[in-house]
């Protein structure tokens, strides 16, 4: 279970218009009837996915969390004490709470199952 930055998402989204378009103007030039219309419009979406995934993420952060990462962070709060801490002080925490929590219990699994292979 992963909790997902949807900013980040929509703004790569934008880049592989972006990459989409530029192969099409690259055909283009070798000769491949594309009209540029394609090629504008490529570019174009691109950019509007690109500002609106980064506009969507820095206002999510202070946004409460939905019910499905509601449910993964319960979920993480059986195997991980700051997800339970977290819970435990704010019932409903943000998405910048939610992401940083995230992050410290994969690092302490990460960290958990080097030592298991480390010690035999």
């Amino acid at each position: 279970m992963r909790l997902y930055h949807k900013g980040t998402l929509t703004a790569e989204a934008g880049v592989l218009f972006w990459a989409a378009a530029l192969v099409m103007a690259s055909l283009r030039g070798h000769g491949y009837l594309i009209a540029e219309i394609w090629i504008v419009a490529g570019l174009v979406i691109g950019l509007l996915l690109i500002v609106w995934g980064i506009a969507w993420e820095m206002r999510t952060d202070l946004i409460p969390v939905s019910e499905q990462a509601l449910t993964t962070l319960h979920w993480f709060a059986l195997h991980c004490s700051h997800a339970a801490d977290l819970l435990q002080r704010n019932p409903h925490p943000t998405w910048a709470e939610a992401f940083h929590i995230e992050s410290l219990c994969r690092k302490k699994a990460r960290r958990a199952r080097e030592q298991e292979y480390m010690d035999p």
